[in-house]
């Protein structure tokens, strides 16, 4: 395992991230610049492709989350809701591109998906809540609630981006290496901002911290897994994780995850099993 397979490295935390830079710097459509006409002589394989359908379901289902965040006390702040704003506009763009890449080798678009053998896991059973119920909830909870979103966000943006880097590294596709080279500097942006958030806010609050231990533990990942079938979870998970290398990259994130504030190698250690089952 390399070092570039291992979650970013911190911010520096003495200097906050630019949310206002980020919102007016957003970056929208890419079909421009995917080279896609590779596509007709090179072909993407199978697995490739299946993963590529999988990560733009993941980036699209972006509006769903961000629903259930803003019907807590995240909504009230201001800087976190100007981020996740701008955040999920450009993770729309970056499903755009996927679907693109999707189009150019012949399969069908990354909307079509059957809802049929999704898990029902006892540990999951919070993340089937709708709005209503986490709106209710979150009265109880209040401000230490925005700690777990953005905890839980960096921890997606670590394996979302093994992820991605684990599609290079098979596919075998310059033009396709090309296009997640371009995800993912846009997600980096993503991975600082909840990467300061988080450090910060568990820092500062026991309750945040306990919060997030149970959220970490029950957790559906990646953001999104939630709604999609019990076959498309388990390819994603043995594509990325699975084998020697992959249970190498999950134990990454699983250290990464054990340097937040108050977290934990218990946490740690289940989010890595979770991942490399």
């Amino acid at each position: 395992m390399t070092a570039n397979d291992e979650p970013a490295a911190t911010t520096d935390r003495s200097t906050r991230f630019d949310v206002r830079g980020f919102a007016r710097t957003a970056r929208g459509n890419h079909r421009a610049t995917l080279q896609l006409a590779e596509y007709a002589e090179r072909p993407l394989p199978a697995d490739s492709l299946r993963l590529v359908r999988y990560l733009g379901q993941l980036e699209s289902a972006t509006m769903q989350h961000l629903r259930n965040v803003l019907v807590t006390a995240t909504h009230k702040d201001a800087r976190v809701t100007a981020f996740l704003v701008t955040w999920a506009f450009e993770k729309f763009w970056l499903a755009d591109a996927l679907d693109a890449v999707l189009g150019a080798n012949g399969v069908a678009g990354i909307e079509e998906e059957s809802s049929d053998g999704r898990r029902h896991a006892r540990n999951e059973a919070g993340e089937r809540r709708g709005p209503i119920r986490r709106a209710i909830s979150a009265i109880v909870v209040g401000t230490p609630i925005v700690a777990v979103h953005m905890t839980v966000g960096l921890v997606d943006e670590w394996i979302t981006r093994a992820a991605y880097k684990r599609l290079v590294q098979t596919s075998g596709s310059t033009a396709l290496a090309s296009t997640i080279d371009m995800v993912l500097d846009v997600k980096r942006r993503h991975s600082l901002f909840f990467d300061d958030e988080a450090r910060r806010r568990l820092s500062e609050s026991a309750k945040a911290v306990r919060l997030t231990r149970t959220a970490l533990h029950s957790a559906a990942w990646p953001l999104g897994a939630i709604d999609r079938s019990d076959d498309d979870r388990s390819f994603f998970e043995g594509f990325t994780f699975g084998g020697s290398e992959g249970h190498a990259r999950a134990a990454a994130i699983g250290s990464a995850v054990a340097t937040l504030p108050g977290i934990g190698d218990q946490v740690a250690a289940t989010i890595t099993a979770r991942l490399s089952r």
